[in-house]
C-alpha cells in the first residue's frame, strides 16, 4: 500500500472526504517524523514502535573493482512490530 491508498482508505472507513483524511494522515506522518527527530521513540499500543538506533562505521567491498569504501556511521529509523501485531500477520 501507499501513501494515496492509504488516504483513500482512511477517507472510506472514517467517512471524511479525500482532503480531510490527507490531512490527517500527513499530521501523523509529522508527528512521528518530529519525534524521531527530537530523539524520542514513537510507539502505538498494538502496533509497533518507531524509533532512532545508532548504526556503527562500517567498511564495504565494491562487488565491481573490489574497492574498499567506508560507510560513517549515522542513525537510522528502526520499526519493531508489537506481539499483537505479529501474531495477526
Amino acid at each position: 500500500m501507499n501513501k494515496t491508498k492509504l488516504i483513500n482508505e482512511v477517507s472510506a472507513k472514517s467517512e471524511l472526504s479525500r482532503k480531510d483524511a490527507e490531512t490527517a494522515v500527513e499530521a501523523v506522518f509529522d508527528i512521528i517524523t518530529q519525534s524521531l527527530v527530537s530523539g524520542d521513540s514513537f510507539a502505538l499500543s498494538g502496533f509497533g514502535k518507531f524509533e532512532v538506533c545508532q548504526r556503527e562505521a562500517r567498511t564495504r567491498i565494491d562487488p565491481k573493482t573490489g574497492e574498499e569504501s567506508i560507510i560513517q556511521a549515522g542513525k537510522v529509523p528502526v520499526f519493531r512490530a508489537s506481539k499483537s501485531l505479529i501474531q495477526q500477520i
